[in-house]
């Protein structure tokens, strides 16, 4: 080989070595970077397991959440608030709060003959709030203990005062016990809510002699039945401060039953009430009207007072009946009856007195009810007997009311029910009244002649 060859084989290796270092280089920082890129995805991968992990473990918590939650729902354990018939507040069946506002907006004319100087006749016209009260009712640490607080506002001065306050203890689902002011169990009349009343207000009889005019009283009933719909007997009985102690401490309170001041004390009462359902829905039963009834319902009531006052002592009895069918109609019928032994300043007075009240009552569309009220209160001792201090009036011992109306349910069909409805009633009283009752709209005793009193009222119930 010549020299030059040699150069020349020299010069070839030197390249090719080049070349394959040349090449060399570029595969090592491949691998490099292709083990940089493994080691990226398994950390990648690491994290999503564990990612995964934390997912499962977080799901897992939600799900075991909702279904300890499904189970305080299907036990009522859950907590809320909302509107259903009225506002409340709850956390399970054991706190239950259900405040309420009753409205009644109430314009009154009144007309009566030979009211003016004893020869001219009176119109008196003019508006009132008649009832602005607020109320709270529920269940309180276990739902068999109940609740209900009541405040009225007076409508000429605006007070507040307390109308109810009770709380009652259910041992059973038809044994129990209620203790607190209420309303004296009588008359049916005076008993039901005045949210549901079928007139504007209670008839004249029931204000004279009857649960108006037994009025609140302090005490503790045992309860049975409780409205059970698996039960057809409501009873309440016990013992009570007596016949008209609103708002009374507990000593012997002065005598507002006999309405003379200071000249008696209140020492105790008994009080009554039961109820036997022949058929029917008792849900039915809180209320006179047919609205809302599906099946007949006939409802028997017997309910009786006895208080003690001094020597003297006042018995009041009744016994009721109501009716309601699917098409409409309602019906129901009361007789009361009052006795009164009564020493006052040495002089006794004996007295039966004698209440007949009848009610009709036809809801012809689901907006619109008809209805007509008649009424009387029969005295015993005739004129001179006292109510309230004043007298029956000339020579009539039987007062006569009669009383036609109509109610007006808002909303489509009436939805709205009791909670916002208005009621136009026209009464007449053909003897007068023996005494003012201002909260139905009478003025005063009239001496036997004729009073009409025409009243329109707005309720809301909120």
């Amino acid at each position: 080989m010549t020299d030059r060859s040699r150069l020349v084989a020299s010069v070839a290796a030197l390249f090719a070595v080049g070349t394959i270092a040349w090449a060399a280089e570029p595969d090592v920082q491949q691998d490099a970077r292709i083990q940089e890129l493994e080691n990226k995805l398994a950390a990648l991968e690491t994290r999503q397991a564990a990612n995964s992990k934390d997912l499962a473990a977080t799901v897992d918590a939600v799900l075991r959440d909702a279904e300890k939650r499904s189970q305080l729902l299907a036990n009522g354990g859950e907590m809320g608030a909302g509107y259903d018939n009225g506002f409340y507040i709850k956390a399970g069946d054991a706190w239950v709060l259900k405040p309420g506002l009753q409205f009644q907006f109430r314009n009154i004319t009144n007309y009566r003959e030979d009211a003016k100087f004893g020869d001219d006749n009176e119109w008196s016209n003019g508006f009132e709030v008649r009832r602005m009260r607020f109320e709270f009712e529920g269940t309180a640490f276990i739902k068999e203990l109940t609740y209900f607080f009541q405040w009225d506002t007076n409508r000429n001065s605006g007070d507040v005062s307390l109308l109810e306050g009770w709380a009652k203890y259910m041992m059973s689902d038809d044994w129990g016990v209620r203790g607190g002011q209420f309303k004296d169990p009588t008359t049916r009349e005076f008993t039901m809510s005045t949210k549901r009343l079928m007139a504007c207000d209670v008839s004249l009889m029931d204000t004279l002699i009857g649960g108006t005019f037994d009025g609140y009283t302090q005490g503790v009933l045992l309860v049975y039945g409780n409205y059970n719909k698996n039960n057809a007997l409501n009873v309440e009985a016990g013992f009570t401060d007596g016949a008209g102690q609103y708002n009374t401490d507990f000593t012997k309170h002065t005598d507002d039953v006999f309405a003379v001041p200071g000249a008696h004390t209140v020492d105790w009462g008994l009080a009554g009430r039961a109820e036997y359902k022949f058929m029917g829905d008792w849900k039915n039963y809180s209320d006179f009207t047919a609205k809302g009834t599906k099946e007949d319902l006939l409802v028997a009531g017997l309910a009786g007072d006895w208080t003690q006052s001094g020597d003297g002592d006042m018995i009041t009895g009744t016994t009721d009946l109501q009716y309601e069918n699917a098409s409409g109609l309602g019906l129901y019928g009361a007789v009361v009856y009052q006795y009164v032994n009564s020493s006052l300043q040495g002089f006794t007075q004996n007295s039966s007195n004698w209440g007949l009240l009848a009610q009709g009552s036809y809801l012809f569309t689901g907006n619109w009810e008809v209805f007509a009220r008649y009424d009387a209160t029969i005295y015993d001792n005739g004129p001179m007997f006292k109510q309230g201090g004043l007298s029956t009036g000339d020579d009539v011992n039987t007062i006569n009311e009669i009383t036609l109306g109509v109610n007006y349910y808002m909303g489509a069909d009436g939805s709205a029910g009791h909670r916002a409805k208005f009621t136009v009633d026209l009464t007449y009283l053909p003897d007068g009244s023996p005494k003012p009752a201002t909260s139905l709209g009478i003025l005063d005793d009239n001496g036997g002649n004729a009073e009409w009193i025409l009243r329109a009222q707005f309720q809301l119930l909120i």
